[in-house]
């Protein structure tokens, strides 16, 4: 993230000034706005008006400027926490959901064949063989299970089983248990969980719910580092002992250490939580989102803009599908959702340019799918949106349209500032027997991701309400036609 005296810096050279001209022009002191950009000192708060009407900034710069401004009161630690969940979310939206061009379709020896004699294997180029073995002759059974208690910084393991889940051969069931981070301050935002989660989030959206993790927490963490081989790998055939960093494995194939390590992950296992839900029924789904959808406020990020808070009783009625054989449990649960969402005092809804655009040619929802909920015609496409526009305008709405990339448009993430995040998997989404949501309690993960989402109307990664409000009145302006 940008410095404020390096934005300030980068201003200086757009608009063609120098400090003592901006000093002269501003009435800021040329003094203080020298150490200002030299990093020595905080700008005075009243001075940053002046700034920001002789610079002539827009209103994107002014957001901008702002915010670096605040960012130098934040803690480190809640900054870096933010920047971790939207590199998460950018790696999404750059996801490659094609099956890789070519793939190995045979071993040219077993794993026994490979292993020989051996029982540790030194270096990467030994141990990732090993564990693509391994891997593979499990997922050649029909009952494949794979218990796991891998290290955080794996990324080969990961990368095997995501693009087995991408060119349909995963069909494994995966159990992983994690250790979790408990040291720290409980309020503040713990980096070591977060970047793990982070990195275990695209496994969970891509496995078709077969990927299972659980977490415990442990304040002992650096105890790993003084043994040799922390954590297993266990298939039917073997077990795969890796060292903290996975440059270092043991092979175990006698059948009393494979059982033995099996009871021993279900042991553990028996005392830790699960750390996400999925769940793909409809009804679930709607009563996911209420869940968390606090007394105060509701908080959600889409490729489309959320119209919750405008659907009265009548439009649920005459727009859910009645021939639907849950359609009575479906319907309650939806007349109670919206029916919150017109009460809240604090109403969310973060959205692309292309996703309203989308809404507004189909009438389709990409939440709920067509089999569930009828198009919605144009008129009350421009009824939706005109509502919109003027509750962002207003303020009762906070509103805005994302920069291209911010976030994927095949998921919906709704947080809680009470706790709970949901993953929604959408019509978008590329692996449609994938569809689902993920449901995590974690405390502290749910911070992070909750105070990324109420900070993204304040930052860079959106247009600001007035930019917001112009570009949909434009749309208005055109008019909604029939396709």
């Amino acid at each position: 993230m940008l410095l404020f005296s390096d934005y300030l810096h980068e201003l200086l050279e757009k608009k063609g000034l120098t400090v003592s001209a901006l000093a002269r022009i501003s009435g800021v002191e040329r003094t203080t706005l020298s150490k200002t950009l030299a990093g020595q000192r905080v700008l005075p708060y009243d001075a940053l008006n002046h700034l920001v009407y002789h610079l002539k900034l827009t209103p994107g710069e002014e957001k901008r400027f702002r915010n670096y401004y605040d960012a130098q009161f934040e803690q480190e630690g809640r900054r870096r926490s933010r920047e971790l969940v939207g590199r998460a979310f950018a790696d999404l939206t750059n996801l490659d959901f094609f099956p890789p061009a070519f793939e190995e379709v045979r071993l040219l020896m077993t794993l026994a064949q490979y292993a020989g004699e051996r029982s540790v294997f030194a270096g990467t180029t030994n141990v990732q063989p090993l564990l693509r073995m391994a891997l593979t002759e499990e997922l050649s059974r029909a009952d494949a299970q794979l218990l796991m208690t891998v290290p955080p910084s794996d990324t080969f393991l990961r990368g095997e089983l995501l693009q087995r889940c991408l060119s349909g051969r995963m069909r494994a069931e995966i159990i992983q248990i994690i250790a979790l981070d408990a040291s720290g301050a409980a309020a503040d935002i713990n980096l070591h969980n977060l970047e793990y989660f982070c990195s275990m989030l695209p496994l969970c959206l891509l496995s078709r719910r077969s990927y299972h993790p659980y977490y415990y927490y442990s304040d002992r963490l650096s105890d790993h580092f003084a043994e040799p081989f922390p954590y297993f790998v266990v298939t039917h055939s073997c077990v795969i002992c890796l060292s903290e960093d996975s440059t270092r494995a043991m092979l175990l194939r006698a059948p009393d250490q494979i059982s033995g390590f099996q009871r021993h992950f279900f042991s553990l296992l028996s005392r830790c939580y699960s750390l996400i839900q999925y769940t793909a029924d409809p009804v679930e789904v709607l009563a996911s989102y209420d869940a968390m959808t606090d007394a105060s406020g509701f908080y959600m990020i889409m490729d489309q803009p959320c119209f919750g808070r405008f659907y009265d009783a009548s439009c649920i009625r005459e727009y859910l599908r009645r021939d639907l054989p849950f359609y009575a449990q479906l319907e309650r649960a939806a007349q109670q959702r919206f029916g919150r969402l017109r009460t809240v005092e604090q109403f969310y809804t973060l959205f692309s340019l292309r996703g309203l655009q989308r809404f507004l040619d189909t009438g389709m929802l990409d939440d709920f799918p067509e089999a569930f909920v009828r198009p919605f015609p144009p008129e009350q496409r421009q009824r939706l949106l005109t509502a919109l526009t003027e509750q962002i305008r207003t303020g009762g709405v906070q509103g805005r349209l994302l920069e291209p990339g911010v976030f994927p448009d095949y998921l919906s993430m709704v947080t809680s500032a009470h706790g709970g995040v949901g993953f929604f998997t959408t019509e978008n989404f590329p692996l449609q027997d994938g569809f689902c949501s993920i449901h995590v309690q974690e405390p502290n993960l749910c911070r992070a991701f909750h105070h990324w989402l109420v900070h993204l109307p304040d930052g860079s990664e959106t247009l600001t309400a007035k930019e917001t409000v112009e570009t949909m009145e434009k749309l208005l302006q055109r008019g909604v036609s029939a396709p």
